[in-house]
């Protein structure tokens, strides 16, 4: 698979090779793991003693970088040396099974924050835009997301229905790829799925498709195979730990996104937000004691 080069990224380097790591080769991921698991040593080494080290080829060194979006291992290095000094990549710990509630507060707490900081390392401000468009434009939205998606599915959902957008969910998984096949002219399918490999979710954004949807997806995997039928795939970055796996603490990074898109769709609608909103308000206050 074929990778554009990118300009010299400036941060996110250890997110991103977790979001690419699926699609590299095997000698590519195992410059991927060195790499996250020894950053501060990479900064130090030569392409020549970096190959040595892990045992591959040079050319392997240097396509595992431009596959993550770097022209070679020198600016790879002056990313990870950027990152080394934010004091956020400093606080991700394993939950150990000793650890009192005190601490496993604190620890959680540092891995959601740490995701919606390597997401927004990796986020690409372009296709942010171009899903803001999309939506303005839409004649209809509709959200699909099964399992721990679902939930960020809804609350999409709910956000911009109160700002007065045309927005459908539907929470069946196989009423998901009918209600996605009937899309009128003019809609914007939006799947949210961490893996970006669940079948369901990929039945409904392929059905999307068809009907000639703006489809876009939100998830945690670069390239994964629901990214066939997006014509935008929004990535976001989480790190997975013992007792917590990448698909729950993702939950923060897409909820972040799902935020973001929600104001600036509000901002570019001032008015007409505010109005929705302000109707929203008033019904939500009534069943209010």
């Amino acid at each position: 698979m074929q990778h554009n080069e990118h300009p010299l990224i400036a941060e996110g380097a250890l997110a991103r090779l977790r979001t690419m790591y699926h699609v590299l080769t095997e000698a590519e991921q195992r410059v991927a793991q060195f790499i996250e698991q020894h950053p501060e040593e990479v900064v130090h080494l030569s392409v020549q003693a970096l190959a040595q080290r892990i045992q591959v080829s040079e050319a392997t060194i240097v396509r595992c970088c431009r596959s993550i979006g770097y022209r070679g291992l020198r600016d790879l290095k002056l990313a990870l040396a950027a990152e080394s000094v934010t004091p956020l990549q400093e606080i991700h710990e394993d939950i150990l099974p000793g650890d009192g509630v005190g601490t496993i507060a604190r620890k959680v707490l540092q891995s959601d924050i740490q995701a919606i900081a390597d997401t927004l390392a990796v986020l690409d401000e372009k296709l942010l835009e171009q899903v803001v468009e999309a939506l303005l434009k839409a004649a209809r939205i509709e959200f699909y997301g099964i399992g721990s998606s679902l939930p960020i599915a809804l609350d999409a959902y709910y956000r911009f229905l109160r700002a007065g957008l045309p927005t459908t969910v539907v929470t069946d998984p196989l009423m998901q790829a009918v209600s996605a096949a009937q899309l009128p002219p003019n809609s914007v399918a939006f799947a949210i799925s961490h893996s970006g490999r669940t079948r369901e979710t990929l039945n409904a954004l392929r059905c999307a498709r068809n009907t000639g949807a703006f489809c876009i997806l939100l998830s945690s995997h670069a390239h994964a195979p629901l990214s066939k039928y997006a014509d935008v795939s929004l990535i976001t970055s989480a790190r997975e730990t013992a007792f917590r796996n990448a698909a729950l603490t993702s939950r923060i990074a897409h909820l972040s996104v799902i935020d973001a898109l929600y104001v600036a769709v509000a901002m570019r609608r001032p008015e007409s937000s505010l109005a929705a909103l302000e109707r929203s308000t008033t019904v939500i206050a009534d069943h209010s004691l």
